[in-house]
């Protein structure tokens, strides 16, 4: 089922991120089926004796499989088949973020990359699974105060401490979830992040929505495959199109009811039209035991 009321309503600066994700569908999930690949890969290190050891990529590649699908559906209208991609995609990259975490908490190292992993451990929020997006907002803010105590200084301004979607996530979802934190980001946020932190909770339409237009046309700036010389945040295409800094906005406004604005901006507008109302769904059954294995083995996974 096609709605091309929804086909034609996403914001212009997608169009060449749409057609890659097209692209990536056709290569690796039309004429390969990845998914299914990884999907019995992750049934193999499930059926292995011994503590839980899953690849690097496993359980990423069947996230970003699914992230893909809700990308090429959500663009074509595909009602039909979005709202499981979607979930799927927000189940499996929480599953990332929370391995990760879970991990390296009680250690030194830091495997917990910034900038992406911020995006991953929002995903619940979107679809008011209100009590793991509180798990989740806990072990960001856990991870970055452990990248301030751990890294040199130098590392951590060019890391967890940027200053930009990081930064203005834990400074969001700490206010939300009333957590307490000591974490500082080294350089300052960028202005459209700062204001909008200011007015999020706003009940005056006009100040909310000029905060959410220029929060939405930053995140196009940084909307762009990574170099050898810079990082962008949203280099992801499924956090390209999904915004999730800003959905996420959205999200908490409703959860404390307050009035329901719409951002005035189609980056935001037309991705929070198809997620806003989604149902409830049922966890994937290698999710769910996936995450009793990693509680087994390893007693900081959250």
């Amino acid at each position: 089922m096609v709605d091309q009321k929804l086909t034609s309503a996403w914001s212009p600066s997608l169009k060449k991120t749409i057609k890659d994700c097209e692209r990536w569908w056709q290569s690796n999930m039309v004429e390969q089926d990845e998914r299914a690949r990884h999907m019995t890969a992750l049934r193999t290190e499930l059926d292995a004796p011994g503590i839980l050891r899953t690849a690097a990529t496993t359980i990423p590649m069947i996230g970003n499989s699914y992230a893909m699908e809700a990308c090429v559906a959500a663009a074509s209208g595909a009602v039909d088949t979005f709202p499981t991609a979607f979930h799927r995609a927000v189940e499996f990259r929480a599953l990332e973020f929370r391995s990760k975490v879970g991990r390296s908490l009680p250690h030194e190292h830091q495997p917990v990359l910034p900038f992406w992993s911020s995006m991953m451990a929002i995903g619940p929020a979107l679809l008011s699974q209100w009590g793991l997006a509180a798990i989740c907002a806990n072990a960001l803010v856990a991870v970055a105060e452990k990248d301030q105590r751990v890294r040199p200084a130098k590392q951590f301004r060019m890391g967890w401490g940027y200053g930009s979607n990081d930064a203005f996530l834990i400074r969001l979802l700490a206010d939300a979830f009333e957590i307490e934190s000591n974490y500082e980001a080294a350089n300052p946020l960028p202005p459209e992040y700062s204001d909008l932190l200011t007015v999020w909770s706003s009940g005056e339409a006009e100040e909310f929505q000029g905060a959410m237009r220029a929060a939405a046309e930053f995140h196009i700036s940084r909307s762009r495959p990574m170099t050898s010389k810079v990082t962008y945040e949203f280099d992801h295409n499924f956090d390209a199109i999904f915004p999730a800094e800003l959905l996420v906005v959205q999200a908490l406004r409703r959860r404390q009811g307050l009035p329901e604005f719409a951002a005035d901006h189609l980056l935001v507008d037309t991705p929070w039209a198809l997620i806003r109302d989604l149902e409830g769904l049922s966890a994937h059954p290698l999710v769910l035991e996936t995450e009793t294995r990693f509680r087994r083995d390893f007693p900081d996974f959250r």
